[in-house]
């Protein structure tokens, strides 16, 4: 647990397996695939110069997840002294739009474009135009269906589901009744999450999903669809949830409807921790996978280690693990409010600056 703990806590930029003796290293929470390859690194000789312009494309600021994501990438791209320029876009969820984005940063002359993708097909040409034309794309969070892109950091989606899924196994001793919310359709974060889920619990035992509804990760749609849930389903004995926002409200749907607190699987953000801490003594318990919000940061740091010339791996997995009720004393920030996410390497005074209550 203390190592655990720690990771989080400290989440800085100190070292990485992966960057050996280079001047940029990567998260200690994310490391190379067995499976990976080092990328070759020659073909972007010609724009070594030491100054480049990086571009993130991001797929929209849904939730206080992604608000700390774009903050986290922005501080990121700040500490590398060799980002002359960056730019960041926002598609609003519109594929066409990101398209119309990554279109628009290489014309801007992009020697690196990191993509959050809204679609994992959707992208396909562009991301495919951009590699061949000699930029380097590196693709995080959510995937895209193509071989040409030069690196990808990903969290590993479907064992978020799994550890969620067999949370819920264990705590209603394999049988009953569970909700499911989830994120937004069409993303692959989403599906990997509720497919890991749905497989351990359809293996569990005498469980069933009986119902699911999507409430794009946010605490606002997420309580309404809790809400329609409850009302619909008199007998709900566990909640999967795709994301900490919506289970914080779905436990206060169940409190304000009366119903007996049920397991819920959260996620790491400081709202939910709180939530959980204080309905501690109504028995509740839970689990929090982590989907960090510096995922996107390690992106452009490892896109600039790859101009670099830099011996770098073309598939990092972040390797965080989830929290458990022993984590949550040392981890909940009561003087930070409910849109913090844990595990964040903001500065503590930026962090003070977005979150202090």
């Amino acid at each position: 647990m203390l190592n655990k703990i720690s990771a989080a806590l400290v989440a800085t930029l100190l070292t990485t397996s992966a960057l050996s003796a280079q001047d940029i290293t990567l998260h200690a929470d994310i490391g190379p695939t067995a499976g990976s390859n080092v990328v070759d690194v020659s073909k972007y000789e010609a724009k070594r110069d030491g100054s480049y312009i990086v571009g993130f494309s991001n797929v929209a600021v849904f939730n206080s997840w992604a608000a700390q994501l774009v903050e986290e990438a922005a501080y990121r791209a700040s500490t590398l002294s060799q980002v002359k320029r960056y730019i960041v876009t926002d598609a609003n969820g519109d594929p066409s739009k990101q398209v119309a984005d990554i279109e628009d940063m290489l014309a801007q002359g992009a020697d690196a474009i990191v993509v959050n993708p809204t679609n994992p097909v959707a992208l396909v040409p562009v991301l495919e135009k951009a590699y061949d034309d000699g930029v380097v794309v590196v693709v995080v969070t959510a995937d895209a269906n193509t071989d040409k892109v030069t690196a990808r950091i990903m969290a590993d989606q479907v064992k978020f589901g799994v550890d969620g899924g067999q949370f819920l196994v264990d705590a209603m001793g394999g049988e009953g009744k569970v909700i499911a919310l989830r994120g937004i359709a069409g993303l692959s974060v989403d599906d990997d999450r509720f497919n890991g889920a749905a497989d351990v619990i359809a293996k569990g035992g005498d469980m069933e999903i009986i119902a699911e509804e999507y409430a794009a990760w946010s605490y606002d749609q997420g309580r309404q669809a809790c809400e329609s849930l409850a009302l619909a389903h008199p007998k709900i004995d566990g909640v999967w949830s795709s994301g900490g926002a919506m289970t914080q409200a779905c436990v206060e749907v169940f409190n304000e409807f009366g119903r007996d607190l049920v397991p819920m699987t959260g996620e790491a953000n400081n709202g939910f921790f709180r939530t959980w801490k204080e309905n501690q003594n109504k028995g509740f318990d839970s689990i929090a996978p982590q989907n960090p919000t510096w995922a996107v940061g390690e992106g452009i740091a490892l896109a600039v280690a790859i101009l670099e010339g830099q011996e770098v791996y073309d598939y990092y997995a972040v390797t965080a693990a989830p929290y458990t009720a022993e984590d949550l004393d040392a981890l909940y920030r009561p003087d930070l409010n409910d849109s913090y996410w844990v595990g964040s390497t903001l500065p503590e005074e930026k962090l003070q600056a977005l979150y202090g209550n």
